[in-house]
């Protein structure tokens, strides 16, 4: 009989701790959905705040990237008046290489313009690294090809 009253009394308070902690009031509902839409507000004012941000970062990596490529330009066009200048015999080589160099350096303008800002941080800070490598690469080639005229 004791065990059978001891059983009793154990189910008895898992019962009971079942039924108090399911709390079903509409009170609690109602402060748990308050919470959920003050959590909403603040997430979408956060968004708001990092597409302002990566606007501005994207501007700021625009302008900058076009003075480079400008000066760029500017420095194959010198080339090239160089090059037609002299009469060096491998004019129509340093010709050929040249038109690669500004044909690179218009191919990164039109990437520079075609990128869509609607990306992920993860994809532009993707594109930038990817942007940053092709621009130092092209740096480079050019300051290659103007040593190679210094020298005549």
């Amino acid at each position: 009989m004791k065990k059978h009253i001891l059983k009793l009394v154990v189910l008895m308070s898992f019962m009971g701790l079942l039924l108090v902690s399911c709390n079903n009031s509409p009170k609690a509902k109602e402060g748990e959905l308050e919470n959920a839409q003050e959590d909403v507000v603040d997430a979408e004012a956060a968004l708001q705040q990092s597409k302002l941000d990566s606007v501005s970062d994207y501007n700021t990596f625009k302008s900058s990237i076009e003075l480079k490529l400008d000066e760029n330009q500017r420095q194959i066009d010198e080339m090239k008046v160089t090059i037609n200048a002299s009469k060096d015999s491998n004019k129509a080589m340093y010709t050929e290489q040249l038109a690669k160099l500004e044909e690179k350096n218009e191919e990164l303008k039109a990437k520079l313009q075609d990128y869509d800002q609607q990306g992920t941080s993860e994809k532009w800070e993707l594109f930038k690294v990817e942007f940053n490598n092709d621009m130092d690469d092209l740096g480079k080639s050019i300051s290659n090809m103007a040593a190679r005229n210094m020298k005549k």
